[in-house]
């Protein structure tokens, strides 16, 4: 029988406290629907880049943004397993209901793996063979997961805990228990790493955890790749996650705390804007824009809503009858500037 063996610290139950404050903030923002559409989008795109980056994914976020946005169809095995992770990201709810299951994780590990495996049999099927973490340069072996034939059993346990057991425990703790154990178990021949993550991604989810879409923790992961490493060994000598859970904990407390300054900024905007004349979201977003870069052109408004010219024209056409922007220039030189008030 699966039983997670850590303390709650004094750091975690303090992360845990602050995580419950800037959640309820970000809940109880106002946000307009491009807003929040762009908020998801970007969280997708960020969780796709940094989590496969992880792994040795040579793309950077530019190159990932723009294959996504641009629904452009892959042509190497990095650009594959980038619009796997995405695909899967983006249909998360269709994984599972409140119940995870043996089937949940395999799906998820077969699409993650789509076209990926030298062995294509191995996509969504756990590992029949030895595996062990290490470094292919040195031949240094920092870990041997249990024996394969355990495996099955062994995410059985873990199941049983998180399906019957875990629900009295605050969703955070558990999206991390469960990540750990995942990546201790190391049930496939390849995508562990990526599988834990959205595994506990999906937890989150399903405990209403995920705040709105906008949440996404791989950055955090990414930025110190090592101290990542090191706090998922920190548990393999005991099995006790409490250094792993306070990493994970304040993982989790970083990456909210940069969606509640994101929410603040663009509710603030929302506000100030909503409270002179009523406007569109796309005409917020342009005078937004303004805000930030001081001037903009067409082009700007064009790339940023993903809209024609002729559309672009008509948001400026508008703004500028409502006495809110002027253009100065003539052309192709013509920029556009907030009329201060």
């Amino acid at each position: 029988m699966f039983e997670p063996k850590f303390t709650y610290t004094d750091k975690i139950v303090n992360y845990i406290a602050e995580i419950a404050s800037a959640k309820e903030v970000i809940s109880n923002a106002k946000i307009i629907p491009l807003y929040d559409t762009k908020l998801k989008q970007d969280a997708l795109i960020r969780s796709s880049h940094y989590s496969t980056s992880i792994e040795g994914n040579p793309l950077n976020l530019d190159e990932v943004e723009t294959l996504i946005k641009n629904n452009q169809k892959p042509t190497t095995k990095a650009e594959q397993e980038v619009l796997n992770y995405f695909n899967v990201l983006n249909h998360l709810d269709q994984y599972s209901d409140k119940v995870i299951s043996q089937d949940t994780i395999l799906s998820v590990h077969k699409d993650l793996t789509k076209d990926l495996l030298r062995n294509p049999e191995y996509e969504g099927k756990f590992r029949d063979t030895p595996v062990v973490i290490g470094n292919l340069h040195t031949k240094e072996i920092n870990y041997v997961p249990p024996d394969a034939y355990k495996v099955p059993y062994l995410v059985d346990e873990l199941l049983d805990w998180l399906n019957n057991t875990a629900d009295e425990m605050y969703p955070v703790i558990i999206a991390g228990i469960l990540h750990y154990e995942l990546v201790r178990i190391h049930p496939f021949v390849d995508g562990n790493g990526r599988t834990s993550r959205l595994m506990a991604t999906l937890i989150l989810s399903v405990h209403k955890f995920n705040i709105n879409d906008y949440f996404t923790l791989d950055e955090y992961y990414n930025q110190d790749r090592q101290a990542y490493v090191d706090a998922l060994n920190s548990a393999d000598k005991n099995h006790n996650l409490t250094n792993w859970l306070e990493y994970f904990c304040g993982g989790v407390l970083y990456s909210i705390n940069k969606v509640k300054s994101e929410v603040l900024k663009l509710g603030e905007i929302t506000s100030k804007y909503d409270k002179t004349i009523q406007l569109t979201p796309n005409e917020i977003s342009v005078l937004t824009l303004l805000e930030e870069k001081g001037h903009i052109q067409n082009k700007d408004i064009q790339e940023m809503l993903n809209i024609t010219p002729q559309a672009s024209y008509k948001i400026i056409k508008k703004l500028k009858n409502k006495e809110l922007i002027e253009s100065r220039g003539k052309g192709r030189n013509t920029e556009y500037h907030l009329i201060k008030h």
